[in-house]
């Protein structure tokens, strides 16, 4: 049997740190009960009539459609724009979790975090490029100035 896929649209960092998190195969196949899987299995649909697949675009991720119970990949092989576009935010936000929840604590002890930033994308599978650092480190800061923002509101509410 033949897999079938769908194609996600992800900037450099974004998809290797994709492939890299769900074991670091190119085309991806998704881990078990992620949320990214849950998404799939929820807007899979029938491919419209008259719909023909494209080769994956460049800059686009692979990812092999799973065998859901009720929606065989031979039949649900089709992921609507908003679901793509569902799909694509769940992956930013998990990385947003990741990075967050791994850097955070070095925040305000001084360290550079160039260091630490290019330390992550290695730990992540992500190429030490600055194009990518330059990605990583904007996300990183709008992270921690919002952050930042809404703790001293939660403080001056208290």
């Amino acid at each position: 049997m033949s897999d079938f896929y769908i194609y996600i649209p992800l900037e450099s960092y974004l998809s290797q740190w994709f492939v890299n998190r769900h074991g670091g195969a190119n085309p991806v196949k998704l881990r078990r009960g992620c949320a990214e899987s849950d998404i799939l299995e929820v807007f899979l649909t029938r491919p419209p009539v008259g719909y023909v697949p494209a080769p994956c675009p460049e800059g686009s991720v692979p990812v092999i459609i799973p065998a859901f119970k009720y929606k065989p990949a031979q039949v649900y092989n089709y992921l609507p724009p908003a679901a793509v576009d569902s799909f694509v935010h769940e992956v930013r936000k998990q990385f947003d979790v990741e990075l967050w929840a791994d850097l955070f604590r070095f925040g305000n002890i001084g360290r550079r975090r160039d260091h630490l930033i290019y330390a992550w994308m290695e730990a992540h599978g992500i190429e030490a490029t600055e194009r990518n650092w330059n990605a990583i480190a904007k996300r990183y800061q709008r992270k921690r100035k919002w952050t930042l923002a809404n703790t001293k509101k939660t403080k001056k509410s208290v």
